[in-house]
């Protein structure tokens, strides 16, 4: 039989990114200066007294930590102050990783919520003392996303079963309120895929009840249950292609709207992109128009929001529709000064 060499012999244990960060656990437990033994780092690691032994020969003898056992206090302990050699990071990883940390609050309220604190807390643990940028000096720095909406109902049990669903692929009963209707109906849906939108969590899926693909936003649902009926998803289903198609939220009824901004709204409007379908066409004045192809509805909420410096061009009925809402808000502002 052929000698297994050391190489191979600690390939296995460094071949998964989890055993790794148990080798930092294991010095940062050395760190605390109270002689772990090897029954107290099994414990905290949950695993054998023999992969302690091995970890503790692998840091000895790969990476040159000087441990030493102490037999009167019967545990390990550092000869000399030593950290575990950690590469470099430019500032772009450090940047990549505090931005995932800062992603994982996202989580919160869901079953993914414990998931991403353990990572985010290994993560931090296996950061060098020596890294130029704490995470606190980090947040003070840089808000990568703005702040999520702060969720009045808690969704991490319809989050869980519908999750759940869609990993087994089956189908699920849910009872939900439509804002639409004020009502509340029980559908059967085909649930594709959960997504995230201003800090509200949405699911898609076929909707048997409408016969079409519609979107779900989680706190609206009043009880969710996975049956026992399987489902299969459309090969061509991209959630990618699919998210994209709307130019916020409303899918479906895509129509080809043109806007007319002014000039002092032009150099917002001309520095974003907005929507894969965009068409931008300066005028003379300073403006552009504004061409999209999106739903009528959450496209007119948009430019109302503009007030007068956006003008609807075509189609003309949405434009008939804004200058509906606009006599509406002449009448409710009058009203309010007699």
């Amino acid at each position: 039989m052929v000698k297994e060499n050391k190489a191979t012999r600690y390939h296995n244990i460094f071949s998964k990114r989890s055993l790794l960060f148990r080798l930092y656990r294991v010095v940062q437990e050395i760190q605390k200066d109270t002689y772990p033994g090897v029954s107290q780092l099994a414990d905290i690691l949950e695993v054998s007294r023999r992969t302690v032994d091995r970890y503790i020969e692998a840091l000895k003898d790969d990476f040159g930590a000087p441990i030493a056992y102490d037999r009167e206090h019967r545990g390990y302990y550092f000869e000399r102050p030593w950290s575990v050699p950690f590469p470099n990071l430019t500032e772009g990883e450090m940047l990549a990783l505090f931005i995932f940390l800062n992603v994982a609050e996202q989580f919160k309220g869901t079953p993914l919520e414990e998931t991403f604190n353990h990572l985010g807390e290994k993560l931090k643990l296996a950061l060098p003392d020596s890294l130029q940028v704490s995470y606190e000096d980090f947040e003070m720095l840089l808000s990568p996303f703005l702040v999520p909406l702060a969720m009045r109902v808690d969704v991490s049990q319809v989050f869980s079963e519908l999750f759940k669903a869609i990993t087994e692929r089956k189908r699920v009963l849910i009872s939900y309120y439509s804002l639409s209707s004020r009502q509340v109906t029980e559908r059967k849906v085909d649930p594709y895929h959960i997504y995230n939108f201003e800090g509200v969590w949405y699911f898609c899926g076929f909707c048997h009840l409408r016969s079409e693909i519609r979107d779900f936003a989680l706190d609206r649902i009043r009880e969710a249950k996975m049956l026992e009926e399987s489902f299969v998803r459309p090969p061509d289903f991209s959630p990618r292609d699919y998210l994209s198609q709307a130019f916020r939220m409303y899918r479906g009824e895509a129509t080809p709207i043109r806007i007319r901004f002014d000039s002092y709204q032009a150099a917002w409007i001309k520095e974003r992109i907005w929507h894969p379908t965009q068409e931008v066409e300066e005028l003379p004045d300073g403006g552009v128009i504004f061409t999209i192809c999106g739903h009528p509805e959450e496209i007119k909420r948009w430019v109302i929001g503009y007030g007068a410096h956006a003008e609807i061009l075509e189609p003309e009925y949405l434009r008939q529709e804004v200058e509906k809402e606009i006599e509406k808000l002449q009448e409710i502002y009058r009203n309010d000064r007699k």
